[in-house]
């Protein structure tokens, strides 16, 4: 019943209507009056709406209040004036004391209010990003008024934090250009001015960001950028990765699982059933704990591409174990439908990222279940076999650890015991055996403690 009415208010946020208005049922093709818009008709069956708040219009009234949006008034800054927040809602817990604006604007709160967001989420990276591009105004800081000039940060504390934080010169100690930091001086921002207290406020406009959230871009999507920038511009790694807040390492394993599902995609078998879903995969052979399967797939860093089509072919059998059936007439493949595409995708062999680091442990490891394993047998079953002998052979060795110790120390006493007269005659060679039974004498000493219990 509300569809209608709603949407279109939603739809046209920037046609105000008066600041609270009710809304009563029943009523059928009232005219809602507003200044800018002289009279709209409301749909039969939809709900009607009145400015008179004083008449009584039913058995349900309903108040609608003015969007967020009308309190809000762009500003610009200076970014000296604007102050953390230390009552930001990302630190709240069961220890949480509130601190009012007088103490929270002093160098003491602030230091402990940045030193938190530092440790905890992830200001370095949005640093390092600024270090390398400046501040970008893709969305304005949202702020309250606390004084003609000072301002508390009500949205945007990580990003002011990084500002803050940055100094002139770069991680390595070289200077940054002026250029990025002119854009460190104003800050573009939205003044808050509504009815709500900084708290409250607080709490309403990081939750609109994080509870409904920017929409995640998917893996693939933010790997496909960083290729085409590093292509468009020659950027090597460690520049791309400082464009988007990432390490050299980081944006190589982004880069080059793209350039893997890329070729998977072109030149396996099973490129035709590929979409994105297997992205992260091949992402994940470039992790420093899949080196060994990403070897036996023989990766070339140069050419950007696997050298082994054979496995290449047999990786991608993993996620699509597609049942090929033979055509009985003319001895062709038949193509599989996309239903059974689906159910071959529900039923692969790979479920996630860690089972990479998993069979990478098998190839590295235990030769016998990845064989098993690369012959049909559940990878849970092969992996969990092979830990298993693991732990009985550290145990085997641990004894013969133990074995070997006392054999040694037995041979040891022995040797003392036959000291060769060429040593006792020897000086140099005496003092190097006083030294050697002094320290004998003082581990002694350390270690009757331990035999006395």
């Amino acid at each position: 019943m509300w569809g209608g009415w709603q949407g279109w208010r939603l739809l046209h946020p920037e046609l105000s209507l008066p600041r609270t208005v009710s809304v009563r049922q029943g009523t059928k093709s009232l005219p809602i009056q507003n200044s800018s818009l002289g009279s709209i008709p409301c749909l039969d069956d939809q709900p009607s709406i009145s400015s008179d708040q004083n008449k009584p219009i039913g058995s349900e009234t309903i108040q609608m209040h003015t969007p967020l949006s009308v309190d809000l008034t762009p500003i610009e800054v200076p970014l000296q004036q604007l102050f953390l927040d230390p009552n930001n809602p990302r630190f709240v817990g069961s220890d949480w004391i509130f601190i009012p604006d007088n103490d929270a604007v002093t160098t003491e709160v602030q230091d402990a209010t940045a030193s938190r967001l530092v440790e905890n989420h992830d200001v370095d990276k949005l640093k390092s990003v600024m270090e390398h591009n400046g501040y970008l105004p893709i969305d304005r800081v949202v702020v309250r008024r606390l004084s003609q000039d000072q301002y508390m940060v009500l949205e945007g504390n990580r990003r002011i934090c990084a500002a803050k934080q940055i100094n002139g010169h770069a991680e390595d100690g070289s200077k940054l250009p002026n250029a990025i930091m002119e854009t460190l001086k104003i800050i573009p921002c939205l003044l808050y001015e509504g009815a709500q207290d900084g708290v409250n406020a607080s709490w309403i406009f990081q939750g609109l960001r994080h509870i409904s959230g920017i929409s995640e871009w998917p893996a693939f999507n933010k790997a496909k950028l960083l290729v085409e920038q590093m292509e468009a511009q020659g950027l090597s790694f460690t520049h791309v990765g400082k464009s988007f807040g990432l390490s050299a390492f980081g944006a190589a394993q982004w880069v080059r699982g793209y350039y893997a599902f890329q070729q998977a995609k072109e030149e396996t078998e099973f490129g035709r059933y590929i979409d994105e879903r297997v992205y992260p995969f091949f992402q994940e052979l470039f992790g420093r704990s899949s080196i060994a399967l990403k070897e036996w797939l023989q990766w070339d860093d140069d050419a950007k591409r696997f050298n082994d089509s054979a496995n290449l072919n047999e990786f991608m059998s993993w996620f699509y174990p597609v049942n090929k059936d033979e055509e009985e007439t003319d001895g062709i493949d038949k193509e599989p439908t996309k239903s059974e595409v689906t159910d071959a995708w529900q039923r692969r062999r790979i479920s996630k990222r860690d089972d990479l680091r998993n069979i990478s442990y098998l190839i590295h490891k235990s030769s016998k279940d990845w064989m098993e394993f690369r012959s049909g047998t559940d990878l849970e079953k092969s992996y969990n076999r092979a830990i298993l002998a693991e732990l009985e052979q550290n145990r085997d060795d641990e004894t013969s650890t133990v074995d070997r110790f006392f054999r040694a120390l037995q041979e040891a006493d022995k040797q003392l015991q036959n000291t060769p007269l060429s040593v006792l005659t020897n000086a140099n060679h005496r003092k190097t055996l006083k030294e050697l039974l002094s320290s004998i004498s003082k581990t002694e000493e350390k270690i009757n403690p331990f035999l006395a219990s």
